[in-house]
């Protein structure tokens, strides 16, 4: 197990790029990026940090930033990624997620970066509509021809609604405006 209390925040620079990383051993944390940087078989041989080296033909600087003992892994990627937001660190595959206060429990730092993450995937994909409006629109419209009997079977089948009355599915939520079902609803709310 790592000893944390042996904690150091590193940086690669490369041109005028930064990546900052954390490791509990620095001179096998070198090793292992030397080694990624050039052996193609490894999987995370095409990061951004690595691909950065080689236009810089190689040329790439690490160096301890800062250390930091500490007592757990997240508190050492806290650190980590407030250092990383600190130095505008754009060669690290995750962005700049969020102002992490130290002394967060694990449970609170994955809820902050769940609610990051999923406000980025929201903006994205509203980007993502805007830009292909067209697109999305034609799609959809030739869905709907191809599969215009399977559409039309699913609208016209029977459900039971919460009332107890039975109605087609494309009708159901005009069934509950109706005054038969607001009635009904207000009988089976009074007996509960």
């Amino acid at each position: 197990m790592p000893d944390f209390t042996k904690g150091v925040i590193y940086t690669i620079r490369t041109g005028d790029s930064v990546y900052v990383g954390s490791t509990t051993n620095f001179t096998r944390r070198k090793c292992h990026h030397k080694s990624r940087l050039y052996n193609e078989n490894d999987s995370q041989y095409n990061l951004k940090v690595y691909k950065k080296i080689r236009e810089n033909d190689y040329e790439w600087v690490m160096k301890p930033y800062k250390e930091f003992p500490c007592e757990t892994k997240l508190q050492l990627e806290i650190e980590e990624e407030r250092v990383r937001c600190e130095l505008n660190a754009e060669l690290n595959s995750q962005s700049c997620e969020l102002n992490i206060e130290p002394g967060l429990s694990k449970l609170e730092y994955d809820k902050q970066r769940y609610l990051n993450n999923r406000e980025k995937v929201k903006k994205n994909t509203n980007k993502y509509y805007y830009d292909n409006k067209d697109k999305i629109a034609e799609r959809d419209k030739q869905y709907r021809i191809k599969n215009k009997t399977k559409i039309s079977e699913k609208q016209l089948e029977k459900v039971k609604c919460e009332c107890g009355c039975i109605s087609s599915r494309c009708n159901l939520k005009r069934h509950k405006k109706t005054k038969k079902h607001l009635k009904l609803m207000e009988i089976i709310n009074s007996v509960k």
